[in-house]
């Protein structure tokens, strides 16, 4: 391409850009002077800087795929993409995506962050995937990197769970990959996914769990999320469960003073059919597990000596699967 007739030839300029994002080693290739390209991400210009010698050959505000794009393209070729932006080439929903993409590069590249991409040198670059044309860490690569930095449980357990829910990996797996990185920001992510390999899925469910784990007085085995049935049928899908004294812990997610009539109604129907069945029942109010968490260790345990004194019941229990996406 002659310099003096590049600006007739955008066409062949876009065909060698990645979602109208290029390099501007790139532009000179093609015979754009490099002071040419740079003028042309001027206010007034065209196109736009969104990196080092990173052009999107237009204006405006730019798609998150532009952004990540223009993240890979800075980078280099040996880049892979991590985190939320990675976990949504996977078509998981959960978690907000960050101000910044996160890409993962060799320990010795010379690459540094910038406001909108954040570089993490790693010796355990593993082979790269390709979803949704992109280079991506593996999917447990992904929500790992994405929740070491957060710090709302709630938030870590809707990303943690969601690939399990939907069978695309397993507990084990998450926990593998969380050992094999860095010890940084894992507590909670531990905590959650231990949790996870318990059963539990809502954030409610998680807080209990680990208010229960932190209590030695206590009996161990709680089971989450277990199919009930007797000689009659199913009774119901239990959060939390004692199986060997036929305790049933309800988590009332929706408080009493916040539900319908229509939630309260079906909640005594079912508390009803555990007890017909011969089991314990003993709700718990989530805010308790913060605001009364004496008290609710006190109501608990003395709930535990009432169902050891029943007889023992005749059901039979199961983990509650979720389903596949």
């Amino acid at each position: 391409m002659k310099r003096g007739n590049w600006a007739n030839d955008l066409e062949r300029i876009r065909a060698a850009a990645e979602d109208d994002t290029i390099h501007v080693r790139t532009l000179v290739r093609l015979g754009i002077p490099e002071g040419t390209a740079y003028r042309r991400c001027r206010d007034d210009g065209p196109w736009t800087l969104m990196a080092p010698a990173t052009i999107r050959l237009s204006t405006g505000t730019p798609t998150r795929r532009q952004l990540v794009r223009a993240g890979l393209v800075y980078a280099g070729d040996r880049s892979v993409l991590t985190g939320l932006d990675a976990a949504r080439a996977y078509r998981l929903r959960r978690g907000e995506l960050p101000a910044a993409v996160h890409l993962l590069v060799p320990e010795g590249m010379r690459v540094q962050s910038t406001p909108t991409i954040r570089i993490e040198r790693t010796k355990r670059l593993a082979p790269v995937l390709h979803r949704d044309g992109l280079p991506v860490a593996s999917l447990e690569r992904c929500v790992i990197d994405a929740v070491r930095r957060m710090r709302g449980r709630s938030d870590i357990a809707a990303i943690l769970t969601e690939p399990v829910q939907r069978r695309m990996t397993l507990v084990d797996t998450l926990l593998d990959e969380l050992d094999a990185g860095s010890r940084r920001g894992t507590a909670v992510p531990r905590a959650v996914l231990r949790a996870a390999a318990d059963g539990a899925r809502s954030a409610a469910e998680f807080d209990f769990h680990q208010w229960w784990s932190a209590h030695p007085d206590l009996p161990r085995g709680v089971l989450f999320n277990v199919r009930l049935s007797d000689a009659t049928g199913l009774l119901g899908i239990a959060d939390a469960y004692l199986p060997e004294i036929g305790l049933v812990l309800p988590i009332d997610s929706v408080e009493q003073h916040f539900a319908t009539p229509d939630q309260v109604i079906d909640t005594e129907r079912q508390h009803r059919a555990y007890r017909s069945a011969g089991l314990h029942v003993f709700g718990i109010r989530p805010s308790r597990i913060a605001g009364d968490s004496a008290g609710l260790l006190r109501d608990v345990l003395d709930a535990v000596r009432v169902a050891e004194r029943l007889p023992a019941p005749l059901v039979r229990w199961q983990p509650d699967l979720p389903r596949s996406a």
